[in-house]
């Protein structure tokens, strides 16, 4: 990730955003997203790199000190609704790398999906619809591109639904915390690697609510484009499951965002 900052004080930026290198110096577009792909990374304003950026409608933060904000010219392009109506496992798979956007009034928190599991219908047995349709569950039946919630430990687990007719939905497990940090600490009160890694727990920082239940993305909850491409990915079983599909289906990329790195 790649921050634009103006404030002076860098011991607060490398521990509340975790930018692990600030650039002062002009680099070249390439160079820059080659260093950003392992690393969270601040740059003081040049306006040849902006614009560059933006060329890729790259999500550049700005960071001031009072907070975040996505620099204006930044588009929000969101995923149409074809991409969610197609199988499960295939937009869990390629749900990595994109991001989500909660808005409640003046607030915006966004986050690089970095963790999803795919979950389908009667034959199932890790899934919410397992048992068919129910009043608890028949938001999963809703065609793709709709939010389906439900609670788990007291934790409001968010889904998004697939396909078209069938019960299919994809959990997002983990997001890497983007814009809003100010937001997501006053919710989670932990470290910036903690806010994020596990389903309950960005659900919890974002502001996630029942009232989203079966509302369609686009309002509230965006899912957007991004320019991470060809990113490096893992897949496992489901987590945290009592019986599980023989396909391993559970999908992530590396990163010390995600709830467990583990292959297994």
């Amino acid at each position: 990730m790649i921050y634009l900052i103006s404030s002076q004080d860098t011991h607060y930026l490398r521990i509340f955003y975790g930018i692990e290198d600030i650039i002062e110096d002009y680099i070249s577009l390439s160079i820059l997203l080659e260093k950003e792909k392992g690393m969270r990374i601040g740059i003081k304003y040049s306006q040849d790199l902006v614009n560059h950026l933006l060329s890729i409608n790259y999500p550049l933060v700005i960071i001031e000190d009072d907070g975040d904000h996505f620099h204006p010219a930044y588009r929000f392009i969101q995923l149409p609704l074809e991409f969610f109506r197609r199988d499960a496992e295939t937009v869990a798979r390629e749900l990595l790398g994109k991001i989500v956007v909660v808005r409640k009034g003046n607030e915006i928190v966004a986050g690089k999906i970095v963790e999803t599991e795919a979950y389908y219908g009667m034959n199932d047995p890790a899934s919410r619809a397992h048992r068919g349709k129910k009043n608890y569950n028949k938001g999963m039946w809703l065609p793709g591109g709709h939010i389906f919630i439900y609670m788990v430990h007291a934790n409001w687990m968010f889904n998004i639904t697939t396909d078209y007719q069938e019960a299919q939905a994809v959990l997002i497990r983990a997001v890497e915390p983007l814009a809003g940090l100010k937001f997501m600490y006053e919710r989670r009160k932990r470290k910036l690697k903690e806010l994020c890694d596990g389903p309950g727990k960005w659900t919890r920082a974002f502001g996630i609510d029942k009232k989203m239940n079966e509302l369609p993305l686009g309002n509230s909850v965006l899912v957007l484009e991004s320019p991470w491409k060809n990113l490096k990915m893992n897949r496992s079983h489901r987590m945290g499951v009592s019986e599980d599909v023989d396909e391993p289906l559970r999908f992530f990329i590396p990163s010390k965002f995600t709830s467990n790195n583990r292959v297994f």
